[in-house]
């Protein structure tokens, strides 16, 4: 999956609005690495004096930010889509540094067809500290930086620049805390205008979190841009919802439009996770509505999802290295399949295959 959306900018907007619409949107989240616990567990020396308890119950999960109330949503739904043939390397340069190589070939992201993208990657020992960097031939430059302060701070940033077209660079940084039973947020983004934003999220009981966020635009009239939510989740089962105010940009006057979007994620297993989302906007009254599955067998895992809009897509990626796409938008007669091949370094320690 690339570390960069190289899909082009759409260039009717200004580059504030794409700016705001980068700052809205979360990034979507990295699969999570199988984890390995070769340590012995300390023993626990015996109680004596005291009562035997019950089992221990089940561990709860800390504060979520705002922008990650709808994760299980974003993780199942959300797909990382392309079209030709790609492939994907990596080179093991020392133990924490990594070099990757990706190449798109017959693909439609570009007007060359083709896409080639190259950055090294480097994480700490205990994942305090991780710098990514991509530059591509296509004269697109990225990097990212984050960094673990403490039991609660985590300092972000990021930057995207363009050589060949300046309407495409953005900076941004943010700085988030995590409590026992709060979180808070700040961003600033720049592109064209400057962006500045906060949330903050409180849980009330173990299983309901509720939040909200606020975005200011600084430009002639500057506009402000909200967000309410509430997040429930208990067991396998996991409700979000989210209302959110923000300037209509289809309106020549921006006339104030509100958007009400509502996402269920259900867990039935280990492997099957089925989500659903539901969004209504006023006065405009759009509406929509996706339904997303998730498989994850032994070996490699199938995404699929379908929405009123009349698109549907399907993934399929086998850990072994080969993965397959295929994209199909009914409304505009638009077909897309892709083939990936990626050639991984083996991990340190690990038997030989």
């Amino acid at each position: 999956m690339p570390l960069f959306n190289s899909s082009p900018s759409a260039e009717a907007r200004p580059a504030w609005a794409r700016a705001l619409r980068r700052l809205a949107t979360p990034r979507q989240l990295p699969r999570a690495a199988p984890l390995r616990c070769e340590e012995p567990a300390t023993a626990a020396p015996p109680a004596e004096s005291e009562p035997m308890s019950g089992p221990p119950g089940p561990k709860q999960e800390p504060p979520l930010q705002f922008e990650m109330f709808s994760k299980e949503w974003r993780q199942t739904a959300e797909q990382d889509n392309w079209d030709g043939f790609r492939i994907e390397a990596a080179t093991q340069v020392t133990k924490h540094l990594q070099a990757s190589h990706t190449l798109f070939l017959g693909t439609a992201m570009r007007e060359q067809g083709y896409i080639y993208q190259f950055g090294p990657a480097f994480q700490t020992e205990g994942g305090r500290t991780m710098m990514v960097g991509r530059i591509g031939l296509d004269g697109g430059v990225n990097g990212r930086w984050i960094q673990k302060v403490g039991t609660g701070f985590e300092l972000k940033a990021s930057s995207q620049s363009h050589l060949k077209d300046p309407q495409r660079n953005m900076h941004d940084a943010s700085v988030e805390y995590a409590g026992k039973d709060w979180t808070f947020g700040a961003k600033a983004a720049w592109q064209g205008a400057l962006l500045a934003g906060g949330s903050f999220t409180q849980r009330i009981v173990p299983s309901l979190q509720l939040g909200g966020d606020l975005t200011c635009v600084m430009v002639q009239n500057t506009i402000m841009i909200g967000q309410v939510g509430a997040r429930w989740s208990e067991g396998g089962h996991t409700f979000t919802t989210a209302v959110s105010r923000q300037p209509d940009m289809k309106s020549p006057s921006q006339a104030p439009l509100h958007e009400v979007k509502m996402q269920y994620h259900r867990r039935l297993n280990e492997r099957l996770c089925l989500a659903t989302e539901f969004k209504f906007s006023h006065p405009d009254k759009e509406s929509g509505m996706s339904m997303a599955y998730e498989y994850a067998f032994r070996n490699s895992r199938v995404q699929g999802n379908v929405d009123t809009d009349g698109k549907v897509s399907c993934s399929v990626f086998d850990y072994q290295g080969m993965g397959f796409s295929g994209t199909i938008d009914y409304a505009r007669g638009d077909y897309k399949f892709g083939v990936l091949l990626q050639v991984m370094p083996p991990d340190q320690g690990a038997p030989p295959q």
